[in-house]
């Protein structure tokens, strides 16, 4: 069984984004503009299927996941190329929208659709609540009483919510490396989806230890920060969100040398 090493990935992913540092920055912060404008327009669009919020959803998730998707697969064809020692380029971070991209956006389709099926074990009580009302959220008194329900709604199905949550994280880690065999080992969509469960499910608890050292590694600089207090807090959102243009990418990274793995080994 091929193996994944978490501490390696991390190094890895760390080196690799130290080595370009600055077009791996350059195309987060585009990336995030993209999608704020992917969401605005997708949330446009789903309007049209307004009279079913399950349809509407689904239609949201699929725009905002496909594209969000086929964008952020240009990491891994980024840093690939610039391991092979080919002189790299910005525009070879949008090499997904080329390389395999029929087989790479049904891998995606696929993916939303199983992550909206799996919503539906989601509460109808926690669904149905709408935070967005302008009475609701123009009056703070209202908009606390909406919190508590949602405090009572959330203990009252405490249950379904973790069987959601875990359900969510299951698939999540054994789909992960099917973008990866699409778009850069030319599979066709369904040999990449089981191509990532094969290689993932024996390595679920590595990769999600791996994940697991970077949300600790966050949290303990957050709670360093908070000792200094005010001060503290203040440098914390500062470097949240200096941060980010930081972790995204390095995150990315961190899953491509976890699939890089499976197939040097």
């Amino acid at each position: 069984m091929r193996k994944i090493h978490p501490l390696q990935a991390l190094q890895a992913g760390w080196i690799r984004y130290s080595n370009k540092a600055g077009m791996y920055t350059s195309f987060t912060i585009m990336t995030l503009l993209i999608s704020l404008v992917l969401t605005a327009v997708a949330s446009g669009i789903g309007n049209i299927f307004s009279f079913n919020s399950f349809i509407q959803g689904t239609v949201v998730a699929i725009l905002v996941g496909v594209v969000s998707g086929v964008i952020n697969i240009g990491y891994a064809h980024f840093a690939a190329k610039d391991e092979s020692g080919v002189d790299v380029e910005f525009g070879d971070f949008f090499l997904g929208f080329s390389e395999n991209v029929k087989s790479l956006v049904l891998v995606l389709i696929a993916t939303v659709l199983i992550s909206q099926i799996s919503a539906l074990t989601v509460p109808q009580e926690l669904q149905n609540l709408n935070l967005e009302e302008e009475n609701q959220i123009q009056n703070f008194e209202e908009l606390t009483m909406i919190f508590e329900d949602i405090g009572v709604v959330f203990w009252d199905n405490i249950g379904s919510i973790l069987s959601f949550l875990a359900i969510q994280l299951f698939f999540g880690i054994v789909l992960m490396f099917a973008p990866f065999a699409a778009s850069l080992e030319k599979q066709d969509a369904i040999q990449a989806l089981r191509s990532s469960i094969a290689s993932a499910l024996p390595n679920f608890f590595n990769i999600l230890i791996a994940y697991l050292m970077i949300v600790l590694a966050v949290a303990i600089f957050a709670f360093l920060l908070s000792l200094l207090g005010t001060a503290g807090l203040i440098i914390l959102v500062i470097s949240s969100f200096i941060g980010l243009f930081v972790f995204i990418p390095v995150l990315n990274l961190v899953a491509y040398d976890m699939f890089t793995q499976l197939k040097d080994n």
